[in-house]
């Protein structure tokens, strides 16, 4: 028994040393690139047509979304999205988690070697080797001229895998074998991949331009079989189980970030509000990255879905690098009046900016008997018959947004009614200047926004009774226009329109500062998820 444990102990040793890098013996084994840089330059000319990984690009990242008709050519940015620190470094944590959770459990493929040799044949296999367990100590993500760079370091995973060798000469009467389970510390693992952002087809196109991954330390302990005898016989393929996890790893990261890419060619490049219009979030231009932000500007025009509207070109855009400087904050969404103003005008186009009002909390006012007073000639020539007021915008509404808040100011025309047995018969028309305040608010994802009356001017229009003193109507329609008109409106406006944030996103505890042209929403990030789940499978 002593003699074939020696002679089981010098053939393991020789099989080693045949296997050991610095031996002379030929292998015929499975190559991968031993390089330990951090870093790998991945090729652009590989990527185009392909997913990196030799697959073809799915036919839904070639498509170009149709964009509703009508709006400005000029692309500046009505909206413009700015991560802080705080909020890239949350990124970050997601985009880390996502891939660990996409990269583990990991099946890498088997490591064989054959010899030939002068005393017999010596084939080796390292198989069933699966990568799991993997935690990352340190994090960071980095801005910079190349592109965005998200770096993961002491990262500790454990290996499992299958060792086995057998040896044959003509001189042994039978094949000599031996095999068992060994468990591999992972330490020190670093991996990184920068990449860039730029605009495609009114998206953003995630491009990888280098990904590496880097082993630092591996801890292997075998069990079963005469494993006390063969340690370092496993110690032979380190190189190649380091470059096996560092291939497979840094194939993983390319792909989820082809999965991400994907993701984003597929977002709409318009969101509907509703049945009359939709809001234009194509990317304006390509992100501005600097060491101390990341900027993307998104068109933010509102669209109308019934007919093309020829917009005044705005005379200005949204800055990159817009901050709520003292805040804690995630994300500064900026919003630029431009954005509000183009919504006032579709509406105005479509007609919803006019109502008729035939009920009011007091019945008497819609009845000439309650304008006795202040339109004798209306009560002497339709004495005790029911009106109708038809409220409508003659232009589109405009808003200022300045530092001490949002102000709105329209102008408008109340035409009196008087129901008939046949129709309402207009009797007079009176023009009005209405001045609002508003207040932004954001709920959920949506941008809310609630007006109040502020200053109303009347002017006689036209009248079928004959001049009366309109400012002796201004208590009534003020009440009117608070009342009935504005609620109409708010009621609207409760809804309000969807920022231009991932579905798999949600804002939360959003704050709004006014400032000059434009508002500034300061809110925190939560991912929900999504984005890198696959679609269900079709039934």
């Amino acid at each position: 028994m002593g003699g074939v444990i020696v002679g089981t102990y010098f053939l393991s040793i020789f099989v080693a040393l045949l296997l050991l890098p610095s031996t002379f013996a030929e292998l015929n084994e499975t190559r991968y690139d031993l390089r330990h840089s951090r870093f790998k330059i991945v090729d652009e000319s590989e990527r185009e047509g392909s997913n990196g990984l030799g697959g073809e690009i799915s036919d839904s990242r070639k498509e170009t979304k149709n964009i509703p008709v009508g709006g400005s050519d000029l692309d500046v940015a009505g909206i413009m999205i700015t991560p802080s620190e705080s909020g890239l470094n949350y990124v970050k944590e997601v985009l880390v988690d996502q891939i660990l959770q996409e990269i583990t459990p990991l099946a890498l493929p088997d490591i064989k070697a054959h010899v030939d040799s002068p005393i017999g044949t010596i084939d080796t296999r390292i198989s069933h080797i699966e990568l799991s367990g993997a935690n990352v100590s340190y994090s960071d993500v980095d801005l910079g001229k190349t592109g965005i760079t998200v770096f993961a370091g002491d990262i500790q995973a454990r290996l499992r895998l299958h060792w086995y060798y057998e040896y044959s000469a003509a001189y042994v009467p039978f094949p000599i074998n031996d095999g068992g389970w060994a468990d591999v510390e992972v330490n020190g693992m670093q991996a990184g991949v920068t990449f860039t952002l730029t605009t495609h087809n009114g998206t953003l196109r995630l491009t990888v331009v280098e990904c590496g991954t880097f082993i630092d330390d591996l801890d292997i302990e075998l069990n079963g079989g005469a494993s006390w005898l063969y340690r370092w016989f496993v110690y032979a393929f380190d190189e190649e189980i380091r470059a096996a996890i560092e291939t497979a790893i840094s194939n993983k990261i390319v792909a989820s970030a082809e999965q991400l890419d994907n993701y984003l060619q597929g977002l709409p490049r318009n969101l509907p509000i509703d049945d009359v219009s939709a809001i234009d979030v194509t990317i304006v231009g390509d992100p501005l990255v600097s060491p101390t932000f990341l900027s993307v500007g998104v068109k933010g025009e509102f669209t109308s879905l019934l007919k093309p509207i020829n917009f005044t070109d705005p005379d200005h855009g949204l800055e990159p690098g817009l901050f709520c400087s003292d805040s804690t904050k995630m994300v500064t969404i900026a919003l630029c009046d431009y954005v509000i103003n183009s919504a006032t005008t579709v509406y105005f186009e479509a007609g919803f900016l006019e109502w008729l009002v035939d009920e009011l909390p007091q019945e008497s006012w819609l009845n000439t008997h309650f304008w006795r007073w202040l339109i004798p000639q209306l009560y002497k020539k339709y004495p005790n018959m029911d009106m109708a007021l038809d409220f409508a915008c003659s232009t589109p509404p405009t808003v200022q947004l300045q530092r001490d808040g949002a102000t709105a100011n329209a102008m408008a025309e109340l035409i009196l009614l008087v129901k008939t047995d046949e129709k309402p018969l207009p009797v007079a028309c009176i023009s009005l200047a209405l001045s609002m305040d508003a207040v932004v608010n954001v709920v959920g994802n949506n941008i809310t926004a609630e007006a109040t009356l502020n200053d109303l001017s009347l002017e006689l229009k036209w009248s079928d009774v004959g001049n009366f003193p309109v400012n002796l109507l201004q208590p009534t329609l003020r009440t009117v226009i608070s009342r009935v008109i504005l609620p109409i409106l708010n009621k609207k406006m409760k809804h309000g329109f969807p920022l231009p944030v991932l579905p798999a996103v949600d804002l939360e505890n959003a704050d709004i500062r006014y400032e000059e042209g434009h508002i500034l929403i300061c809110s925190d990030v939560y991912y929900k998820g999504g984005i890198f789940t696959p679609p269900p499978a079709p039934l």
